[in-house]
């Protein structure tokens, strides 16, 4: 999630310095005590912040079914999220405490999920079962009902029908939240509680959703066990239905490929894009820039896996630049290498890589990515296509890239990193 709220933390988790002491200018509402840093960003929003506060708390109250709220907010306002974590010491987007709420001045969204942890940590309602903090983020979002704007709904939805949402039981037995999302990453925790707790608080009401919140056991709070609440929770989620658009944005978060490329009239690799092949040009045996750690082993070019540009260890090929072209290479990875590249210059690099999948990279940046894509210990085949200031690249017959880059000629290049690396059937196409 871009909201990386970090719920109710411990006061001893903050840094040594008071925030009070540095956001030192006050505003004041009915229910709030906001504060902010005097000549800053978050201070020019104060007033915007400050007539929607309390607006923010009625909504917070009517959805959880409370009709007071006797205590102040004291509401920490900054300019952006690096200055919350360097005045805070936490590494958070937002976060709460008691009666303190932590957040950027301009994150609507963000305000709202701490006031929600701020508001729930005054709960009356206690039992005997412990909660781990999926049910803090779930009960967050569940009030937010759109997260970035996507119905919390539709995510649960969507790892339902990928038999990828984890049993009430397993959730219940989580330790530990926060650590458990690091085990399960691309999975949004934060969302399938909200669609949790949205479908408790719209079928059961506040009051009962409170004390279930609070540890009292499903039956007791709800008349229902815990298989009860999970099979109504998923026939709800079986009648949402999941926009074409929606789906390629949750594949997307979930590592899968972007829609667009999907839907491309290139997505597979075919003929009509290589070209004529007596257009094509083999580099199997050119020469090799002179000092670049790579030499010819017959018909394959073995890259020693020494660096020489920053972390890779490159070979550029050929004797003079080239313009716009299509460039092919069969890439196999050797002892520790985790990624391998062909390029047309250093600002047009295809590159793929082991656990973190295959990018197109412009001017030492990555342009785009795809992160289902990811090397193996197995030769990979990759085309690069670079036209107008435009590259596309394809992997496995497959395209995983297509973004703007740097035009200018340039060496045709392979590269590896992290060891050696054989790269077979270099060959170019100019365009």
């Amino acid at each position: 999630m871009t909201m990386t709220a970090i719920g109710l933390v411990a006061a001893s988790l903050l840094s040594t310095t008071d925030p009070a002491s540095v956001l030192t200018g006050v505003e004041k509402t009915a229910h709030f005590e906001i504060r902010f840093r005097p000549d800053s960003r978050a201070e020019a929003s104060v007033d915007r912040v400050a007539s929607l506060v309390e607006g923010d708390l009625e909504h917070i109250l009517k959805e959880l079914d409370l009709h007071e709220f006797k205590y102040t907010i004291r509401l920490f306002l900054y300019d952006d999220v690096a200055e919350l974590q360097k005045i805070t010491g936490v590494p958070s987007g937002g976060h709460s405490t008691t009666l303190e709420s932590h957040v950027p001045h301009d994150n609507d969204q963000t305000r709202v999920h701490e006031l929600v942890h701020v508001v729930a940590e005054k709960f009356t309602e206690h039992g005997p079962e412990p909660r781990n903090l999926f049910f803090a983020e779930g009960l967050a979002n569940a009030v937010l009902r759109f997260v970035s704007g996507v119905p919390v709904d539709a995510v649960a939805a969507f790892y339902l029908k990928r038999g990828e949402l984890p049993t009430l039981a397993e959730i219940h037995a989580i330790p530990n939240f926060y650590a458990w999302l690091g085990q399960h990453p691309g999975f949004n925790g934060y969302d399938v509680g909200g669609s949790y707790f949205r479908f408790l608080l719209d079928t059961y009401g506040a009051a009962k959703t409170r004390k279930y919140y609070g540890g009292v056991p499903a039956r007791q709070a709800f008349g229902v066990d815990l298989a009860s609440l999970e099979k109504g929770w998923h026939a709800r989620l079986g009648k949402v239905a999941l926009r074409p658009g929606l789906q390629d944005l949750l594949e997307e978060r979930a590592g899968g490929r972007p829609g667009a490329l999907k839907r491309s009239p290139e997505a597979t690799l075919d003929d009509a894009i290589l070209g004529p092949a007596s257009e094509w040009k083999s580099l199997d045996g050119a020469p090799i820039a002179t000092g670049d750690p790579a030499k010819w082993d017959g018909a394959a070019l073995v890259l020693s896996g020494e660096k020489n540009e920053g972390d890779w260890c490159f070979a550029r090929l050929g004797a003079k630049p080239v313009g716009d072209a299509i460039v092919r290479c069969e890439a196999e990875p050797l002892d520790s290498c985790y990624g391998v590249q062909i390029q047309i210059g250093t600002n047009c690099q295809a590159m793929v890589l082991r656990g973190q999948g295959a990018f197109l990279y412009c001017e030492s940046r990555a342009v785009a990515h795809d992160p289902a894509t990811s090397l193996s210990i197995k030769p990979v085949d990759i085309v690069l296509r670079r036209r107008k200031g435009h590259a596309t690249v394809w992997v496995d017959g497959k395209l995983v890239a297509d973004a703007d880059v740097d035009g200018s000629p340039a060496m045709i290049g392979v590269g590896c990193t992290g060891g050696k690396a054989r790269i077979r059937r270099i060959a170019f196409r100019p365009l």
